[in-house]
């Protein structure tokens, strides 16, 4: 299966964050499952892909012609697609992914999550959609998408589009049990 996730390109400063993304990319790599990113050598993202690839695992990175400079881009990604611009990009990202993740990140990783979130309420995809929660960071967006819910913003159905996990081991058995699930790639 294809897991597209989204991720820092800072490793934003906690042991946590990196402990978080090296134990994805092992768990990734020893289940066979091929990780699709945004091809950065950098923070949360290089140290995704560095797990990955030092498990023996299969990556995908996806990266636009500007950020591919030998000192962002991922060395050691041997299919590394370089695309015009953002909205390619993440357009190839998606036709790739069965599944999406976002790992800690910033305004990048949440664009990109919301992006291929309103994809699925609108029913462009029926691909499963999670947020790892590592130290709490994402306690604010999970109360703001329940106050959302709440006052009338977001359906049942919506809300429970977003599933959220504190600990990678949860990540990883939801990653278990939606294998075969959605995607086109």
């Amino acid at each position: 299966m294809n897991v597209c996730v989204f991720c820092g390109s800072k490793t934003g400063g906690r042991a946590e964050f990196v402990e978080a993304a090296e134990d994805l990319g092992r768990y990734l790599a020893l289940r066979g499952h091929v990780l699709v990113y945004g091809g950065g050598s950098t923070g949360v993202m290089g140290v995704l892909a560095d797990a990955v690839l030092m498990h023996g695992g299969r990556v995908i990175g996806v990266i636009t012609e500007h950020l591919a400079r030998p000192e962002l881009m991922h060395s050691g990604v041997s299919d590394m697609r370089v695309t015009l611009d953002m909205h390619e990009r993440k357009s190839q990202m998606h036709t790739l992914s069965d599944v999406y993740v976002a790992l800690p990140g910033g305004f990048g990783t949440m664009e990109e999550f919301f992006e291929a979130t309103t994809w699925a309420q609108l029913e462009l995809h029926d691909r499963p959609v999670a947020i790892l929660n590592t130290c709490g960071l994402y306690d604010g967006l999970v109360v703001l998408m329940d106050r959302m819910l709440e006052c009338g913003f977001l359906s049942a159905r919506c809300r429970a589009l977003v599933s959220v996990f504190n600990e990678t081991a949860e990540l990883c058995a939801w990653i278990d049990r939606n294998s075969g699930s959605g995607g086109e790639g």
